[in-house]
């Protein structure tokens, strides 16, 4: 009976979950959107969501933070124009490189919110391509800005240097930083991007923990 009952109260706290998942990231926030300048991209691999900006800007440029050097593809000369940036949980990013190599134990751990979290960079000589899973769009020199000095403020330092992860790659365009904050149920790696765009003025939803709802909100007009 005990079991019965603590599966039944399992199974409402993920209903209610899903339920508030569904109806507030159907709730678009549009604030003073004033685009043209800078265009960005939302890239999924259908569960998390990257914000995919140029890598050099005036508005900011990403090599003061992580520098392409970090990188096998960066240290033999690539000429990257583009750097994707997420947020997750440290030994989910580090152990599961594909969804095939998730184990419960991982996910579990992940929500817990017990542990730390890092920044993954990708790099791109061109920007990924738009369809199911990329939408563009554009935003003003000033929001970019903000949103870039946003998500900087999120890598830790040391001496005033973000701190790259030894060795960590998934391919040879890839790095791995330590990072700010702590990944559990209600701070995911959409939920933290969607904030992100939030904090700095633009487009978001009320809340996700999922990649779909953040891109469905750019593709709309």
């Amino acid at each position: 009976m005990n079991i019965r009952k603590a599966l039944s109260k399992t199974a409402a706290v993920l209903a209610a979950y899903f339920a508030a998942a569904w109806i507030l990231s159907s709730l678009v926030c549009r604030e003073n959107e004033s685009g043209g300048e800078v265009t960005l991209y939302l890239h999924s691999n259908g569960a998390h969501a990257d914000i995919v900006m140029p890598l050099t800007d005036p508005a900011f440029d990403w090599r003061t933070a992580a520098p392409p050097e970090h990188t096998t593809g960066g240290k033999n000369g690539a000429a990257y124009r583009h750097i994707a940036l997420g947020w997750g949980e440290r030994n989910f990013y580090l152990n599961t490189p594909r969804w095939r190599d998730l184990t419960a134990a991982t996910a579990l751990r992940a929500l817990s919110g017990a542990n730390q979290t890092l920044i993954h960079t990708v790099y791109y000589t061109a920007p990924p391509a738009e369809g199911e899973h990329t939408v563009r769009f554009t935003v003003s020199r000033r929001q970019y800005r903000r949103l870039a000095e946003n998500l900087a403020a999120h890598f830790k330092r040391q001496n005033g240097r973000t701190l790259p992860v030894a060795a960590a790659h998934y391919t040879a365009d890839d790095a791995f930083y330590e990072a700010e904050g702590r990944y559990h149920l209600f701070n995911t790696c959409n939920s933290w991007l969607n904030r992100r765009l939030a904090e700095s003025g633009l487009r978001s939803v009320v809340w996700t923990p999922f990649a779909a709802p953040l891109l469905d909100a750019y593709r709309q007009p």
